[in-house]
């Protein structure tokens, strides 16, 4: 049976867009500017090839359109945009086109998104964090290491200080002893995505220039806590001893992550199937806890492919 088009009709809550009828019955709807493209009209016999690579080229069209909507307010990394498209029921060609268009016309560029956002996170972020942002994204492996790579160290533990001694104004007046004043410092910087070495290094830091010299703080503390401040020694013992259990919490030991990173992986299978985003999922969490990115990656190859 010949496929005759019986009847075009424009869209009445959108004019840039036609049903088509074939045969007397609702066969599509495509943009009004493939009606001109492909001279159709009523009456007109059109073959079945030509019909699916109409329907192709549409897709593509409300693809490209709504990918050029999605990123009008800020830019999306290349993972972003196909799980988006993905997610709109777009088909594999659909979504590789509409890709290869925003990237020729530089809509999305995954190295740039990279650069502008350390750019942007670096004065309130560690590396660690980052990272986790970062793959969480979508963005290459390969190109995240490169990156992370060249960030300035010193400039990294400069930023980090000023986090530090900030987040100490607001604490001091809230804690007297000092011990527990560098826990809590310890602790925020770490979840800020600095390493266990930055955070060390900030509370000598911190310690050598007096920032936590507590004037007249004694008065405030029971026996107890005026003990812990006025005993250096022991004040220094219990920080080296804060040190190394929290180290031990987090250090790249291949036991611990790879306990850690099973454990996890048996809670995301129970949501999500798909390996590219268990990977993101699962390295995301295990960086969150300060393990080495190479660590991060062995563990999690070792089980999605049985890599070591």
């Amino acid at each position: 049976m010949s496929n005759i088009i019986t009847k075009i009709e424009v869209q009445k809550r959108n004019k840039d867009r036609v049903n088509i009828y074939i045969n007397e019955e609702f066969k599509f709807a495509c943009s009004s500017e493939l009606i001109y493209y492909h001279n159709l009209k009523k009456g007109k016999c059109i073959d079945e090839n030509d019909l699916n690579d109409i329907i192709k080229e549409d897709n593509y069209i409300k693809g490209k359109n709504y990918a050029l909507k999605y990123i009008e307010k800020s830019l999306k990394t290349e993972s972003q945009v196909k799980e988006k498209l993905y997610s709109k029921g777009y088909d594999e060609d659909t979504i590789r086109n509409v890709v290869n268009f925003l990237k020729e016309y530089n809509f999305i560029n995954d190295d740039k998104y990279c650069d502008m956002y350390i750019r942007e996170k670096l004065n309130t972020c560690g590396r660690n964090k980052i990272k986790y942002a970062l793959l969480n994204k979508g963005i290459k492996e390969s190109l995240l290491i490169e990156k992370i790579n060249n960030i300035d160290e010193e400039k990294e533990k400069k930023i980090a200080y000023k986090l530090a001694e900030k987040k100490y104004k607001i604490m001091i007046s809230r804690e007297k002893n000092k011990f527990k004043v560098y826990k809590k410092i310890w602790t925020y910087i770490i979840s800020k995505g600095y390493n266990s070495n930055i955070a060390e290094w900030i509370i000598n830091e911190i310690k050598c220039n007096n920032l936590l010299e507590i004037e007249n703080d004694n008065e405030y503390l029971d026996d107890k806590d005026r003990l812990s401040n006025n005993n250096l020694e022991c004040n220094d013992k219990n920080l080296n001893k804060f040190y190394k259990n929290s180290q031990c919490k987090n250090n790249n030991s291949k036991e611990n992550i790879d306990e850690l990173a099973r454990k996890r992986y048996d809670i995301i299978i129970k949501s999500e199937k798909d390996k590219n985003k268990i990977y993101r999922r699962l390295s995301g969490y295990l960086l969150r806890r300060g393990f080495n990115f190479e660590e991060v990656k062995r563990s999690i190859n070792g089980i999605l492919y049985n890599i070591e």
